[in-house]
């Protein structure tokens, strides 16, 4: 019965143990964490060359998403994820996931991001500028994007989600657009019949846009009022290339494709 009890107690010992482990790892989130995971990174250095503008025409990206702990990245041609894992003050580790397959001009950069992810344990983050490090040595090196300049420009809208007819039909005659300016709160775009305005704040990859005021024309369906509803409710935004998602929690509702400038 002795023996019992004392093992019975040496369990519960174990077990809170574990659990006091697991608090102070949870603890140690800073400042710094909200801030890699609050934005998105381009890739600026790759084992100490400079990584300039775009490659295959793509952006070469990092980003953390906080709420799933997976990462999602690119070096300009295949898009890999994974799960990452801070294990204390500025110590980081990654797990690769699935890539996509495709076959692009550069395929180098791909390959030897995808080995920063294997080899990195520790991070640093000085005035917007990321590096993943193994020990001392940087591995790659990233730029926090701006995301209002990254929204700048028009964007047409390709899909909502909760529609109870195909979108074709939804917006027989005119796709909703969204027109963000550069240096500006300001957003001005059409509904599919009523121009619209508004101000939008963001910050980092989170966005919320105010209340919307539009011209009055009556309009025919359910799609204007769906895009204006849509838009009240949006509170995270993604950039990827000429795409735009527009989020509520982590479900994608709303996604435009990036409208060329007219020529003058």
């Amino acid at each position: 019965m002795k023996h019992s009890i004392f093992a019975a107690l040496a369990v519960l010992t174990i077990f809170f143990g574990s659990c006091a482990g697991t608090k102070n790892t949870s603890d140690n989130k800073s400042t710094d964490l909200n801030e890699l995971t609050g934005n998105k990174w381009q890739l600026i250095e790759l084992n100490g060359k400079t990584i300039e503008g775009k490659l295959n025409n793509k952006m070469p990206y990092l980003e953390f998403l906080a709420d799933e702990s997976r990462y999602v990245a690119t070096g300009g041609c295949n898009t890999m994820n994974g799960t990452y894992n801070f294990t204390g003050k500025n110590n980081i580790s990654f797990k690769s996931g699935i890539s996509t397959m495709m076959a692009c001009d550069d395929m180098e950069t791909d390959r030897l991001l995808a080995q920063v992810f294997v080899k990195s344990n520790n991070f640093t983050l000085i005035d917007g500028e990321l590096s993943l490090n193994h020990g001392k040595t940087a591995l790659a090196k990233f730029k926090k994007v701006d995301a209002e300049n990254n929204l700048t420009g028009t964007w047409e809208l390709d899909y909502i989600a909760n529609a109870s007819i195909p979108f074709n039909e939804l917006y027989p005659n005119k796709k909703p657009f969204i027109s963000f300016e550069s240096g500006s709160k300001k957003v001005s775009g059409n509904g599919g019949c009523n121009n619209f305005n508004t101000t939008m704040d963001v910050q980092g990859k989170n966005i919320k846009f105010g209340p919307i005021a539009s011209t009055r024309m009556a309009c025919p369906g359910e799609g204007e009022p769906l895009f204006f509803q849509s838009l009240e409710k949006v509170n995270v935004q993604s950039v990827n290339d000429n795409s735009l998602t527009l989020i509520v929690g982590d479900i994608a509702i709303m996604r435009f494709q990036k409208k060329e400038a007219q020529k003058k």
